[in-house]
């Protein structure tokens, strides 16, 4: 018999080697049970291939992760994991073993290897931070950016990532919504950390051309913390902005959503006498050249009181999001009270709440209406009336709170901060800034 002929052949050697991973996994499963302390085993698990092992938490974090990777994608994510497996708390949660994961898909842009890693701190967010810079970057990158390795992110942002951690311009990044100056660029890497990538544009934008950091904030808190499809329009809303620092910030919302009803939606369609009614956009040509502060607030005024009117005209209902509300029993027998967050699912519910809260939240009927956006209402009840307290917007499809107003369009408090941050750890959503 041959025997270098049949260890030579192919089809056998495969064989073998199938051999070989499933009695590995077997030994795996034979070692490793629920609630194991070796990570190594539960890392080792997640990449098993025999399909009735049980595995851990972790283990199954780890499989979820790695079929979404090829071949040399998934050594490189064990190779990470194992690396920073007795050193690192990042295991402990989901989103960090998604966003090592996300890492692993860059192994080939990796500046140093996995083993001489060594985090500096215990903080689980700290130390991905550390890692995504140790395995990316020579030069600083700012921490907002981290948002580029989570699961809604997306492989442009990544991109970003490399480019200013491997000494590129941000201003020559590729696949930027808008074209930044080198002050643009400069002032979008200090942006504040709890801003999202995008809204550090934004705030970059204002920044350079002259805007103070209170009315960049409040700008973030508008539908332009997202680029918009009319940028160069926009670019002359915010030039208005800049041009008159004695606006109250508090009116910089009431103001955007005006122009952009006024000049990109349409009018809900009715009926009178018959005849069918509206669908035209009110002031498709409207410009901010010419316009002063005092006629722009008198127009948003006359917006508000017609949006707020019931007429009981084209009212909307649409179906609740799927993200949960809130609430919240507080306090001893006698005082107590009740917390909820509720969401508004009728152009009605919407007209209410800006009429009690006394701003334009009515206008966002049509886009709840098409799924776009979800408004919620943070109110207390504590036994004297039901109390309103913060409007608050959520991006259905990233589930982040990007809004929140008080009365007249003020910042929440900081106590309605509190209730919102709870909601959020609950609900499972991110925020965005108020």
């Amino acid at each position: 018999m041959d025997l270098n002929r049949i260890y030579s052949n192919p089809g056998l050697e495969a064989r073998r080697q199938a051999l070989l991973r499933r009695l590995r996994a077997e030994q795996i499963l034979h070692e490793t049970h629920e609630g194991s302390s070796s990570i190594e085993r539960q890392i080792d698990l997640g990449f098993a291939s025999f399909r009735k092992q049980k595995k851990t938490q972790l283990s199954k974090w780890i499989a979820e992760c790695a079929a979404t990777l090829n071949v040399a994608q998934r050594d490189a994510f064990r190779t990470l994991l194992m690396a920073i497996s007795q050193r690192s708390s990042m295991l402990e949660e989901r989103k960090y073993v998604g966003g090592i994961s996300r890492l692993a898909r860059f192994s080939n842009r990796w500046l140093r290897g996995p083993a001489g890693f060594s985090a500096r701190s215990y903080n689980a967010s700290r130390q991905f931070s550390e890692l995504a810079r140790y395995l990316l970057a020579r030069w600083p990158v700012p921490k907002f950016f981290d948002e580029a390795w989570t699961e809604h992110s997306t492989d442009t942002h990544r991109e970003w990532f490399i480019h200013i951690g491997t000494g590129g311009n941000l201003r020559t990044a590729s696949g930027l919504p808008f074209p930044l100056t080198r002050m643009m660029a400069h002032h979008a890497l200090l942006a504040p950390d709890d801003v999202s990538i995008l809204a550090a544009l934004r705030w970059g934008q204002v920044r350079a051309l002259g805007g103070s950091e209170r009315l960049a904030r409040a700008i973030l808190n508008t539908r332009l913390r997202d680029p918009q499809v009319t940028e160069p329009f926009w670019l002359s809303v915010l030039q208005f902005f800049v041009a008159n620092p004695m606006l109250d910030p508090n009116q910089v919302g009431p103001i955007v959503d005006w122009i952009h009803n006024q000049r990109f939606v349409g009018e809900p369609q009715h009926i009178v006498n018959g005849v069918v009614r509206g669908g035209t956009i009110p002031q498709a040509n409207l410009c901010m050249k010419g316009r002063s502060v005092q006629g722009v607030l008198h127009q948003v005024e006359r917006w508000h009181r017609e949006l707020n009117r019931a007429t009981g005209r084209g009212l909307l209902a649409w179906s609740p999001c799927g993200i949960p509300g809130y609430e919240r029993v507080e306090g001893n027998e006698g005082s107590q009270r009740i917390v909820r967050i509720e969401e508004l699912i009728s152009s009605a519910d919407l007209q209410a709440e800006g009429r009690a809260m006394h701003h334009c939240v009515a206008s966002y009927a049509r886009t709840c209406a098409h799924g776009g956006a979800a408004i919620f209402s943070l109110r207390i009840d504590s036994g004297a009336g039901l109390e309103r307290r913060v409007t608050i917007e959520v991006d259905v499809r990233s589930r982040r709170i990007v809004q929140a107003r008080g009365r007249f369009n003020t910042s929440p408090q900081l106590i309605d901060e509190r209730y919102l941050r709870n909601w959020a750890t609950v609900a499972g959503l991110s925020i965005s800034c108020f």
